[in-house]
């Protein structure tokens, strides 16, 4: 007896393309999560369109925000999501380095604003280690600076005395 929950491909292609069912509809009616049913229709060679009933309702001409990081729609880039978007940090350290920064180096915003993605607050990692040092040394200083008396902590914020 077969384990598979995601219904087989020919069934997956008519739901999908013929049906117009979105992938989150097929993933709850076979008990899958949506992303194993993207999976599938990708090894399929199936795509979502970005417009229309299958497109999850993406607006592709404004920002999307993943944990506070601004993103740009661009499906062809090699570091795009499985959507289709890459962070704007990546890309315009891309652009100052002249190529695509590997997937174990970070790229640290120095003013901690994500949002933020001028080049001049943007420093490269060449590890995640490395990368979590430095975030180690700003808890070290945060510590001094509370302990000195020059911030204090109240109501969930620390703030200048």
């Amino acid at each position: 007896m077969s384990r598979r929950k995601v219904p087989s491909d020919d069934i997956l292609r008519k739901l999908y393309l013929e049906e117009k069912l979105s992938s989150g509809i097929i993933a709850s009616r076979y008990g899958v999560s949506r992303a194993k049913v993207c999976e599938h229709l990708r090894r399929l060679g199936i795509t979502r369109p970005e417009s229309g009933v299958n497109s999850r309702n993406r607006n592709f001409n404004k920002r999307q925000f993943k944990h506070g990081y601004p993103m740009t729609f661009l499906p062809d880039h090699p570091r795009a999501n499985n959507i289709g978007y890459v962070f704007d940090h990546m890309l315009v350290m891309e652009k100052a380095i002249g190529r695509t920064p590997s997937k174990v180096e970070h790229i640290h915003h120095i003013d901690y604003d994500r949002t933020n993605c001028n080049l001049s607050n943007l420093y490269l990692c060449n590890s995640n280690r490395e990368h979590q040092l430095i975030h180690r040394k700003i808890e070290k200083m945060i510590k001094e600076l509370y302990d000195k008396g020059i911030i204090g902590f109240k109501d969930g914020e620390y703030y200048l005395k």
